[in-house]
């Protein structure tokens, strides 16, 4: 049987022309897609950033439900509210088995808290006379040994582990840090609000508005733990003249100036830290172009330039310049209904600005924001100095 004799094929190779528009058609359709991908992504990274807010607010609402309706017990800052393992709303989390640590919002290039570097680097705790820096005194094993928390041990052993003292030996403070803090879950990039935190004022008598400090050590300003009511209370939500939906708890916020000074674990040392807070009652001086927060050393520069009615009902906002859209244009934030809520920075200035919904101010050029309009309503988030009374009234 003779064979077939294989047909003849001939190929013809692609020409420049030819493979130069295959490669633009291919390289169209990959600038059509990238775009859809980061926004894909993008959008990814603010519905985790929201779950953890989300999870967290009703972490702090459990948290109430066993403290006699307090939310927390003050904020993630070892300098002003206390050791920090044992006192904020980080600690009640993990204290309860919610880990902030493991919750840090995506978009940030932040991912450690200033207070992180507080404890890391802190070594003058002896001025601090508000609040407690060392924390309970731990407890003794039946061997005789202490198990005590980390800022009692930095406080009282110089950040240096003991064998005698503790259940195990640090070789430095970093490794204690580490170990005891990042590894359990105390940190976060998430900031505190003042009115979670501090809740509202206390001032010098019924018609006199001057601020004063109730606590021994602990100074006159509007983020003291001794001038002002404490941390948010359930109760005053429920009595507050603002919306549970509009008086906010945790958000997305701004790095704080410094950096990380050690590494620590997968986070690298110069990194950015995330700023601990945001919020307070701040007013605005149109001749410095300065939002400051009034106290007695600031009073002088409002335009009132005295202790009274009009300085706090007139003239005096929430400062948020803390809070940061790391979403795009959008800043998510915790509200205390436990919804949480985006803020949309509209002028694309990166600052969400709600001293313009008050009109005896015109911000003018020395403005940090990048125009006079309000981005921010007083109905979406409350921007005045309390809950309990609007200004005016």
């Amino acid at each position: 049987m003779k064979k077939r004799p294989c047909p003849n094929h001939q190929f013809r190779a692609f020409t420049l022309v030819e493979l130069l528009v295959v490669m633009a058609v291919i390289a169209i359709v990959v600038g059509l897609l990238l775009p859809a991908i980061n926004l894909a992504r993008a959008s990814a990274r603010s519905a985790q950033c929201q779950n953890n807010l989300r999870q967290m607010a009703l972490g702090l609402q459990g948290f109430a439900t066993i403290t006699n309706g307090q939310l927390c017990t003050g904020n993630f800052d070892w300098q002003n509210d206390g050791a920090v393992t044992e006192v904020g709303w980080v600690a009640d989390l993990v204290n309860n088995g919610i880990l902030p640590g493991t919750m840090l919002c995506p978009s940030s290039p932040a991912s450690v808290s200033q207070t992180v570097e507080q404890v890391l680097t802190a070594s003058d705790w002896s001025s601090w006379t508000c609040v407690d820096p060392k924390g309970s005194k731990g407890e003794r094993l039946p061997t005789g040994k202490w198990i005590v928390g980390p800022c009692r041990i930095i406080t009282d052993y110089g950040g240096v582990g003991d064998a005698a003292v503790t259940h195990r030996t640090y070789t430095d403070r970093r490794e204690l840090v580490e170990v005891e803090l990042i590894e359990k879950g105390f940190n976060t990039n998430y900031g505190a609000s003042w009115f979670l935190t501090r809740s509202d004022l206390k001032f010098n008598g019924a018609s006199n508005y001057q601020l004063t400090s109730h606590r021994s050590g602990c100074a006159a300003d509007v983020w003291s733990r001794g001038a002002t009511v404490g941390p948010l209370r359930q109760r005053l939500i429920d009595n507050s003249r603002a919306a549970s939906s509009s008086i906010p708890l945790l958000g997305d916020v701004y790095e704080a100036p410094a950096v990380l000074s050690l590494p620590l674990g997968d986070f690298e040392a110069g990194m950015p830290l995330a700023s601990h807070r945001f919020g307070g009652p701040a007013t605005w001086n149109p001749a410095t172009g300065a939002i400051f927060y009034p106290d007695s050393a600031t009073v002088g520069n409002s335009p009132s330039g005295s202790f009274s009615a009009v300085l706090w009902y007139e003239e005096t906002m929430q400062n948020y310049l803390a809070l940061a859209p790391r979403h795009g244009k959008n800043c998510n934030v915790a509200m205390a209904d436990g919804s949480v809520r985006q803020f949309y920075d509209r002028n694309g200035d990166g600052r969400l600005n709600n001293f313009s919904n008050n009109p005896k101010y015109v911000l003018g050029s020395g403005s940090p924001f990048g125009s006079d309009e309000p981005e921010i309503a007083p109905t979406d988030m409350h921007s005045f100095f309390s809950i309990m009374k609007y200004r005016g009234e």
